[in-house]
């Protein structure tokens, strides 16, 4: 596949332009504390440029009148619609209808039953007095496309969004419902396993057939709203990544997505996941959907506690990761009417999103000049890692995504669905971690690449299966490698060390006066060929006894070295392949490691060679992004929180912004007429040196641009 490319039109609709947006859930119950000049006002102080209402789909919040739709049972005469949308537009904000297809009353469960999910056993699944519908039943396909029909034809929307419309909602299970199982029967020619397999083929199928139904789905609502008002933008919010557990069993896979939406918008609500999960989901978006907007929301609370306001410090960073990567901002408060709730984020937040309406130009047009590119595989997640997807997959990927981010490396995120030349044409660098699952095309893409000069780094067993996870007879990638894979992994190598053979290699670069380096986990056996470069071998564990954890101090000598690679590399064609045996990526995620992270951002620094063309001096907690714009550079700086490290299961939140102070910047530039910093409003005197222009940042707070105009 390769990425959706749109022609803009001169003029701009105003979903193109930046926006800052409010999700604003109302609450049955909250109607009439809803004063539209109020709502209208509170949106200004956030600078909003638009912002969502509740529509329709489980209640109304408008005088419906397709048959059996409830209303909101407070709304009484009212029509928030009616009585919002002339207010906004007066004051210059757009309004998005917000619908939910997503579960459906006990009236329409009585007269259609056949609309609803089912259990195996045949039951509805029930929630909140409601039943969960099915996206391939008439209540998705029929009764929500009257809904979305009447809000276009009765009112004047800017926009409308979809919240929730997928496979197994509010944590329900799998839909044997009769439409899944005759649909499913029609495509696959299978029945929908009965129990949920990940090793079972049909099971992964089924995995990816609710994938494409949810974007039929989207789809047909996308064409619809196209035949009535095609001016309204058609976004349908979706999650990824990090968020596994909710898109994989509700069949959210953007790529699908992307030419059916007018915005591409994700959620980015979860507060338990790793810290840079904005950033990763803004950067897969400017990637992959290049010429498309980008929202993407941001909870002012944490999710289990929807009026309790996350800490300021951590919606600081939060949101400069959205900002800095290319996706407007859209904040979701709910229950900001209710009786009980925490007002101690609003002045913050005003603060923030009044920040980005002043750097709103710096944000237009900006696009990243990434000379790497990191794979990101839901093929890998699903077909391979199956029930374990952190610890097959996404700890990997999670290792060398902060590898890149501690050493203040630009780079993107690829789909592995989006794998050819053209896609990767722009890149000196491609990292596939552990992207165990490969189509022949896009390996063949990989290798062309390579070939044509490029530097392609793999870890564990990259390449080693179909798309779809049956094993490979031949691993895809064993020629590139220049050896020979011997046909199994080692593995339980809890204390075992990777021995240093060449202390001065480039991989090496700064690791310093050590022989040795902690490895654990499994690796791949493979002979290399006498033309690769071996810098690191397999000490075996040293323990007290096998199995154990430990050795005993008196015994801990390491006398049994071996010559299997731990990482190895060489030429191919023009460029040059780097293979990590081991599971190096996920390690320096695991232990936090700061050498494991040095050799994975030093294969990169080795591939960049001279196209490397930003070096950034900070503290790791600095995250930068590298972005380009007609006439200037941008070099974005986030400084993240700080706080105590805690091993609770939870992520704990950084509570403290540290200063950072004396921030060195390089950029390889030429025609260079001023630099400045738009958040501390100085101007900067660059030195020149070998065709470098270098500054320094005197101190950086959460979020700093350093504009080289």
């Amino acid at each position: 596949m390769e990425q959706q490319h749109h022609t803009s039109p001169q003029d701009k609709k105003w979903w193109e332009e930046p926006n800052r947006l409010l999700l604003i859930n109302i609450r049955e119950g909250d109607e009439h504390k809803l004063v539209p000049e109020e709502l209208v006002a509170n949106a200004q102080k956030f600078d909003a440029t638009a912002f969502s209402l509740n529509g329709g789909g489980i209640v109304a919040f408008y005088d419906t009148k397709v048959l059996d739709h409830p209303k909101s049972k407070s709304l009484g005469d009212r029509d928030l619609l009616a009585d919002v949308i002339p207010v906004a537009h007066r004051e210059g904000l757009k309004v998005l209808a917000r619908i939910d297809p997503s579960c459906a009353s006990k009236i329409h469960s009585e007269k259609h039953p056949e609309w609803f999910s089912r259990d195996k056993d045949g039951n509805m699944y029930p929630v909140s007095g409601h039943y969960v519908t099915c996206p391939n039943g008439g209540y998705y396909n029929e009764y929500m496309l009257l809904i979305v029909r009447e809000l276009l034809e009765n009112y004047d929307i800017d926009g409308m969004w979809n919240n929730h419309g997928k496979f197994s909602a509010w944590d329900t299970g799998t839909c044997y419902c009769n439409n899944c199982r005759r649909i499913f029967k029609e495509d696959s020619g299978f029945d929908i396993p009965m129990e949920e397999d990940w090793k079972d083929p049909i099971w992964l199928t089924f995995n990816e057939w609710r994938y494409k139904q949810i974007a039929k789905w989207i789809k047909k609502v996308h064409d619809l709203k196209n035949q009535i008002k095609p001016e309204v933008v058609w976004t349908a919010a979706v999650q990824l990544m990090e968020s596994w557990d909710f898109s994989r069993p509700g069949g959210w896979d953007v790529d699908y997505w992307i030419e059916h939406q007018d915005v591409i918008t994700v959620e980015c609500q979860r507060r338990y996941t790793v810290p840079w999960w904005p950033g990763a989901q803004a950067k897969y978006l400017q990637t992959n959907a290049p010429d498309k907007p980008r929202w993407m929301t941001a909870s002012y609370f944490y999710p289990w506690w929807r009026v309790y306001s996350a800490p300021e410090e951590e919606n600081r960073f939060w949101l400069a990761q959205q900002f800095a990567f290319g996706t407007s901002t859209w904040l979701h408060i709910n229950g900001g009417y209710s009786d009980y709730f925490d007002r101690r984020g609003y002045k913050p937040l005003q603060e923030v999103m009044n920040r980005q309406g002043r750097w709103a130009e710096y944000f237009d047009d900006a696009k990243s000049v990434a000379k790497t590119a990191l794979v990101y595989s839901r093929f890998t997640m699903d077909n391979y890692a199956g029930d374990s997807p952190e610890k097959k997959y996404l700890d990997h990927f999670r290792g060398y995504y902060l590898a890149l981010i501690e050493n203040h490396i630009p780079f993107d995120i690829l789909s592995d669905k989006f794998l050819c030349s053209k896609n990767l044409d722009k890149y000196s660098v491609l990292i596939l971690p552990n992207t165990a699952c490969m189509s022949d095309d896009s390996a063949e893409a990989v290798r062309k690449f390579a070939r044509d000069g490029g530097t392609v780094i793999t870890t564990f067993e990259t390449g080693m299966f179909d798309e779809m996870g049956k094993k490979r007879d031949k691993p895809l990638f064993e020629e590139a490698f220049g050896g020979e894979y011997l046909g199994y992994t080692r593995d339980n190598l809890k204390s075992s060390y990777a021995n240093i053979e060449i202390r001065d290699d480039e991989m090496l670069k700064g690791i310093g006066d050590t022989d040795i380096l902690p490895n654990d986990g499994s690796m791949v056996l493979f002979r290399p060929d006498a033309s690769r470069t071996v810098p690191l071998t397999l000490i075996p564990p040293v323990q007290a006894h096998a199995g154990s954890t430990i050795s005993i101090p008196e015994y801990s000598l390491i006398d049994v070295t071996t010559d299997h690679p731990i990482l190895s590399y060489g030429g191919y064609g023009e460029g040059k392949t780097v293979y990590f045996s081991n599971q190096m990526d996920l390690l320096f995620y695991r232990y936090g490691f700061r050498d494991l992270g040095m050799l994975l951002a030093n294969a990169v620094w080795a591939g960049l060679g001279e196209a490397a063309d930003i070096i950034v001096s900070a503290p790791e907690n600095i995250e930068i992004a590298y972005v380009s714009q007609s006439e200037r550079k941008l070099v974005h700086l986030i400084n993240y929180p700080v706080g105590i490290h805690l091993n609770t299961g939870w992520r704990r939140p950084g509570q403290t912004i540290i200063p950072a102070k004396d921030i060195t910047v390089k950029l390889k530039i030429e025609n260079l007429t001023k630099v400045r910093l738009l958040n501390s409003n100085l101007t900067l005197e660059p030195k020149y040196v070998n065709g470098w222009a270098e500054v320094t940042v005197p101190e950086l707070s959460d979020h700093e641009i350093v504009v080289f105009e």
